[in-house]
């Protein structure tokens, strides 16, 4: 294990965008576990939460395939440049207004910056040798959820004391300043690791033409991957907003307790995550993520069958073990074994615009579900959405199981 993670960290690449996203998620996950409450607290109801959630996700799917496609024209590192600064101008938007409506050209902007994740994605797939892949999306995945093992607790102390609307500001507030060292720091040491070919002398509009053919013709695995991904994201999405919101209103658990939660959760998947990730590389793709998928849906239902603060532990704790075995997949951003997987079937010169495809449409076909869970929550009953979460995340697992076969060589 020494070795691999001595390989995995030979590459400046892997170093730069893990201490940078590292230090992201340091200061952003002492307020993303409480945002629901945020915006509730502002005066939304559950249906317009949901509303907001869905109308930032039709803003991330918009930007995924031009940014997959533009990520194999222009390389990887100025596209994640690019994504990085809309993702610093987001926290200032959060800090200017006070109304719930007003965060969502906020979150608009956040999900804008999602361009670059098919770049990062190919970013890390092409500084690691294709037999360490899985290893160097763990160890990725590892650093930079490890925050969350400590900040959503302290996050949730801070909400305690200072009250959820003082107490999420204060913490957008930190996410602002280091949002914009990342910018530089991405621009000042990454290097490209794909050289674009000169586009040639044609329109836009037959430029466009030519990369919609190219996608045409990516392999059956990536449309098996694709709906497995939609499903999954969907069941994500249709409940996941709403956890917090119910653990807190329905089962009278405080955010300090929920932060607890959040911790522990963290600790497992993260601490899961490398050996997985090694695991992985060495018996293959398909049983981690088999693993993963069929732990997933469990979570959901041990959420359904909770009364109390260790019940709901239990249920996130099958979610965290589900999630260190990376083969989930949260809106648009798959676990460890799940992205290694997309670069083994996907070559170089196309990896970036068959990840932007895979994200447009997983986002297309997930986009209402956070709008129809807050439905539910309102209007039939809170415990609906998480019903309906797992009813998807089985199907997704089933589909997964019967019709995803491994390639038998890895693309370069």
């Amino acid at each position: 294990m020494l070795g691999v993670m001595r390989r995995v960290f030979s590459s400046r690449n892997l170093v730069v965008i893990t201490l940078t996203q590292s230090l992201f998620m340091l200061t952003a996950t002492l307020w993303w576990p409480y945002w629901s409450l945020y915006i509730v607290e502002l005066g939304a109801s559950k249906a317009q939460l949901g509303m907001l959630f869905m109308l930032e996700m039709s803003s991330q799917l918009l930007l995924q395939l031009p940014g997959g496609v533009l990520t194999d024209r222009l390389g990887r590192k100025k596209v994640i440049v690019i994504g990085s600064i809309f993702r610093a101008l987001s926290p200032i938007i959060y800090l200017s207004f006070r109304a719930w409506y007003m965060v969502l050209p906020g979150m608009v902007l956040t999900q804008v910056s999602s361009m670059m994740m098919p770049a990062v994605n190919a970013l890390i797939a092409e500084s690691m040798a294709a037999e360490d892949r899985a290893a160097g999306f763990g160890a990725y995945r590892m650093m930079t959820w490890m925050p969350m093992m400590f900040t959503a607790l302290i996050g949730g102390v801070i909400v305690d004391r200072l009250g959820v609307v003082p107490g999420v500001r204060l913490c957008i507030a930190l996410t602002l300043a280091v949002a914009w060292f990342n910018v530089f720091a991405r621009w000042r040491f990454l290097e490209d690791t794909y050289v674009a070919k000169p586009p040639r002398e044609e329109s836009r509009r037959g430029r466009w033409k030519a990369a919609w053919r190219e996608l045409r013709t990516v392999p059956r695995s990536i449309w098996v991957l694709i709906v497995v991904a939609s499903l999954s994201s969907f069941s994500v999405r249709v409940a996941g907003s709403f956890m917090v919101v119910y653990a807190t209103e329905v089962l009278g658990l405080s955010p300090t307790q929920w932060g607890v939660i959040t911790t522990l959760t963290s600790l497992v998947s993260t601490l899961l995550t490398i050996p997985s990730g090694i695991l992985s590389d060495r018996i293959g793709r398909k049983p981690c993520i088999v693993v993963s998928r069929v732990l997933s849906p469990m979570q959901m239902l041990g959420f359904i069958l909770s009364s109390n603060f260790w019940h709901i532990l239990a249920s996130r704790l099958l979610g965290g073990i589900g999630e260190g075995f990376g083969g989930t997949v949260m809106g648009i951003m798959g676990g460890p074994a799940w992205q290694a997987l997309v670069a083994d079937i996907v070559p170089a010169s196309r990896r970036g615009s068959v990840m932007g495809l895979m994200g447009t449409l997983t986002g297309l076909l997930s986009l209402p579900a956070s709008w129809i869970g807050g439905y539910m929550y309102d209007h039939i009953s809170p415990l609906t959405p998480f019903q309906a979460s797992f009813a998807f995340g089985v199907a997704a697992t089933l589909i997964f199981i019967i019709f995803l076969k491994e390639p038998e060589k890895k693309a370069a």
